[in-house]
């Protein structure tokens, strides 16, 4: 799966939602070294699974809910006893019969097992996953040419080559007055302005991968002072070549790959701090920030909330108007908003998640932080401050 494609599962199933009948979300966890560790997978499916029927025994929907239940088992099952190295690492399965709703997708990174039955999908591993494994172009520089792999959530989508030609004959006189060595470095430079250039269009074709260069110091910076000033701002690491011939090839790929992964994972941590202290200090000077659940779910009832920012052990309940659909986190008697009566919402944060990316914004989940877990976990950058009224004092918005 591509990070295209991945957006844009998320982008569907966020519009998804069904009162009539629950929507089946599955993440699990495919990547194991021992039987034991499939044995545990297919275990955590079936007591699952069992547990769901169990808990909606009485629901009017229940033999649907049952049918996409054992749906969702088979599919499990399926890849759990796939046997093939390149088997993928992670499964997130998505299910609503009413909804006429059946999405598989899968991934080379594994993710934490999660089996639930809610009104809405699940989005918030899928979310962290697009957030934290960006996209990268990896450039392997070395005497024998440039290998280029795009890479995609962890695993390799395309690759190529840019290699020298042989040096053709370019006359009697070049000969005699080049010497054998810098008929080498200019051939050298022949090659990596080419490969420069084909750098370049796979970058305009995927613009928000980093770039990774591979080879020595000598090598990498010859190469690199072809490169256009945006592409060079876009060189997130440069690792040293690794021990061996051919180590561009076969086991020696996939570890250069798996390099470059745990450096963009890295520079997303890095990333998620800056993006924390960013919002708490622009909420604390009154700028374009707010923080902690009631103040953001006021945000995202008015659709301001350009980026929010959820802890990913965030778990907290709040209620929705079945009238106006606004979102609230104290359970009154009625909507404070219309009157109208509420609903229990269980899962807040994956409320908030599909309510953000349905208006086009953006989501960051982050590891647990005692900056973050200050304010209850959460936070949001928005688009437009609150609007206020003729005297200048803040007025109650109603949700739109």
């Amino acid at each position: 799966m591509t990070d295209l494609e991945l957006r844009q599962a998320l982008a569907e199933l966020c519009g998804q939602r069904s009162d009539a009948e629950p929507v089946v979300t599955l993440y699990l966890d495919t990547h194991w070294s021992d039987e034991k560790q499939r044995e545990r997978a297919r275990v955590f499916v079936q007591e699952s699974v069992k547990r769901a029927i169990d808990r909606h025994v009485g629901h009017p929907r229940r033999d649907a809910i049952a049918r996409t239940l054992g749906r969702v088992a088979k599919a499990a099952g399926a890849l759990i006893a796939e046997e093939s190295e390149r088997a993928p690492r992670g499964l997130a399965v998505f299910a609503c019969e009413a909804l006429k709703l059946w999405r598989v997708l899968t991934t080379s990174q594994p993710f934490r097992d999660e089996l639930c039955l809610d009104g809405c999908p699940h989005l918030l591993q899928l979310a962290r996953l697009a957030d934290d494994v960006e996209p990268a172009i990896i450039a392997f520089v070395h005497a024998e040419g440039v290998h280029f792999y795009e890479v995609a959530l962890g695993d390799i989508v395309n690759e190529a080559a840019v290699e020298p030609r042989a040096p053709g004959a370019s006359g009697s006189e070049m000969h005699r007055v080049e010497g054998e060595e810098r008929k080498q470095h200019l051939h050298r430079e022949r090659t990596f302005r080419a490969a420069a250039q084909f750098l370049e269009r796979l970058h305009e074709r995927a613009p928000r991968a980093h770039i990774v260069l591979v080879g020595t110091g000598e090598v990498v910076a010859a190469f690199e002072k072809h490169l256009s000033e945006r592409a060079r701002h876009r060189v997130l690491a440069r690792q040293p070549r690794p021990p061996g011939k051919g180590c561009w090839n076969g086991n020696g790929k996939r570890a250069l790959v798996a390099r470059a992964v745990d450096q963009i994972v890295a520079h997303e941590r890095a990333a998620e701090a800056g993006a924390v202290e960013h919002a708490v200090g622009e909420a604390l000077r009154g700028g374009m920030a707010v923080l902690g659940p009631e103040d953001v779910v006021l945000a995202v009832n008015e659709r301001r909330v350009q980026r929010l920012i959820l802890e990913e052990d965030f778990a907290r309940s709040g209620w929705s108007c079945r009238n106006c659909g606004a979102l609230g986190t104290t359970h009154g008697l009625s909507c404070s908003f219309c009157q109208g009566p509420l609903a229990r919402v269980e899962a807040l944060g994956e409320e908030l998640i599909q309510r953000v990316l349905s208006e086009d914004g953006d989501v960051e989940v982050v590891a647990h932080t005692n900056r973050l877990h200050s304010y209850a976990g959460v936070a949001a950058l928005l688009r437009q401050m609150r609007p206020r009224g003729l005297s200048g004092i803040e007025q109650p918005a109603r949700p739109e």
